[in-house]
């Protein structure tokens, strides 16, 4: 169904997803290392403190270097599901990973959502509510969430970024887009190379005025989404950010 309001789309249905399935977290696996590891599993302890009054096992870092290892380049997923009068299962999987789908040449294709209610701050497992989204907005395209408020969330797999002008924006970790590590790490590269970053509440408007549109997760790293093309700021920043990624291994 086509949405109003400037939207390409309308998802009526109310966000809901089921904590009980339990909680995950995605890691890229480079020569054997899973970056920024000790950041995703610091993240998954978080929620499975807030959701079910729990904490990780202490060995779970040595766990995902050891299922890690051997590997050039992959994908390590961890799995965390609560159990009743017992301590959390934790399952990992690992399964390698094609060099173009790491900071990928190829443009993503937007289209925006209207919904109630952004994911919320917990990466659960239970995403059939975002499946659903994908599946209205169809195959080859990512859908961005926007609130009927207006404001700007994020895709169903990946925080957002603008630049315009040379200046990156993003909207806030209030609770309503997950927190992404890949999207913390960009904010820090982009103060380390003097790019001003700011977190604020974006809308429709802002994107459709942006110079470049970029994702960031934790596979791709960061992609673009739209590019208008030219040499300007905005694309000295875009390339500064994805040349610091691409040879960033911190753990």
């Amino acid at each position: 169904m086509h949405a109003r309001d400037g939207a390409q789309f309308d998802f009526d249905a109310a966000p809901h997803a089921d904590p009980a399935l339990g909680v995950f977290e995605t890691m890229l696996v480079r020569d054997g290392c899973p970056v920024w590891a000790g950041r995703h599993i610091e993240r998954l302890a978080a929620s499975v403190r807030a959701l079910y009054d729990a904490e990780l096992a202490p060995e779970l870092g040595a766990r995902v270097a050891q299922a890690a290892a051997g590997h050039a380049l992959a994908r390590l997923r961890v799995d965390v599901v609560p159990r009743a009068g017992a301590s959390a299962g934790v399952e990992i999987a690992v399964t390698e990973l094609h060099r173009g789908r790491v900071l990928p040449a190829a443009e993503a294709t937007l289209v925006t959502v209207l919904v109630r209610a952004g994911a919320g701050a917990h990466k659960l497992i239970d995403r059939a509510w975002l499946g659903r989204i994908e599946a209205l907005v169809g195959p080859g395209v990512r859908p961005l969430l926007l609130t009927r408020s207006g404001a700007l969330l994020e895709t169903t797999r990946a925080n957002v970024f603008l630049l315009r002008d040379g200046v990156l924006t993003t909207p806030p970790a209030d609770g309503a887009i997950l927190p992404g590590v890949t999207r913390a790490v960009v904010l820090e590269h982009a103060r380390r190379l003097g790019i001003a970053a700011r977190e604020l509440a974006l809308t429709l408007a802002d994107l459709r005025a942006a110079d470049i549109v970029l994702l960031s997760g934790s596979l791709a790293l960061l992609e673009r989404a739209r590019d208008r093309g030219g040499a300007g700021a905005s694309a000295q920043a875009a390339r500064g950010l994805a040349a610091a990624l691409s040879v960033d291994g911190d753990q």
